[in-house]
């Protein structure tokens, strides 16, 4: 008979450490999958540049003919959608994670959508709602520079999909839901339509999905590491 084997503390440790370090790709690929669509389709539905089909003006109609006390609370969250926001986000997933590689993920998604929704634009060269459409209520001042993608929801997506492998639990549900108010709130202050909404979603989607992949973030620090991290403060507290 075979004698009896043992496991040892490594190769116990080991094992959970190679389940930590295993990386969502399926979900990697949905993701990206799921923004390359809605770039892909919102660009086949663009049609004559200059022109705007019905359901798409009646659709803009709607969300800019809301009730303008709307402006102050979609104000705030529009701005998710700004450049500094790799500033801002990077630094605040470094403040809530310890770890770097997801503030630089967090950083890159931003700065890189920056880049590829203005290359967009100027390929694209599709006109702004105020350009093609009667009565539109524009809340801002008159922006520069072509419609398709929406920069600003190119940003709060590629910034919300970076979040989302960082944050816990419940919450990583959160920023996907506010990236889609920023969409709206860019057509209700009257400078994007709704496929330059879905364009700048699927290239936000496609963005953060490559920072996140290209810097690691979504691997979960080894257990030993983690355990060391928790061990600091009591050490610290016994030494004083």
């Amino acid at each position: 008979m075979a004698p009896p084997t043992t496991t040892s503390g490594a190769s116990r440790s080991a094992q959970p450490a190679g389940r930590a370090a295993a990386r969502p790709w399926a979900r990697h690929a949905a993701v990206a999958g799921s923004g390359l669509t809605l770039l892909a389709v919102s660009w086949l539905l663009l049609g004559d540049r200059s022109t705007v089909a019905g359901w798409e003006g009646d659709v803009f109609g709607a969300v800019n003919a809301l009730p303008d006390v709307l402006r102050w609370p979609l104000w705030p969250i529009m701005l998710l959608g700004t450049l500094p926001m790799y500033v801002v986000g990077g630094a605040g997933v470094y403040a809530l994670t310890k770890r770097a590689r997801p503030a630089l993920a967090t950083a890159s998604a931003v700065l890189l959508v920056w880049i590829v929704a203005r290359i967009l634009k100027v390929v694209v060269e599709r006109d702004r709602p105020m350009d093609v459409l009667d009565d539109v209520t524009l809340r801002q001042s008159n922006p520069d520079g072509y419609g398709y993608v929406s920069g600003h929801t190119s940003v709060a997506f590629a910034l919300a999909t970076a979040l989302t492998m960082v944050l816990p639990g419940r919450w990583r549900w959160v920023p996907l839901p506010l990236a889609a108010l920023v969409g709206l709130a860019r057509m209700f202050f009257g400078v994007h339509l709704p496929l330059d909404v879905v364009g700048g979603a699927g290239v936000g989607l496609v963005c953060g999905t490559v920072a996140v992949v290209a810097f690691g973030a979504d691997t979960a620090p080894p257990p030993d590491a983690v355990a060391a991290s928790e061990r600091e403060p009591a050490d610290q507290a016994g030494d004083a």
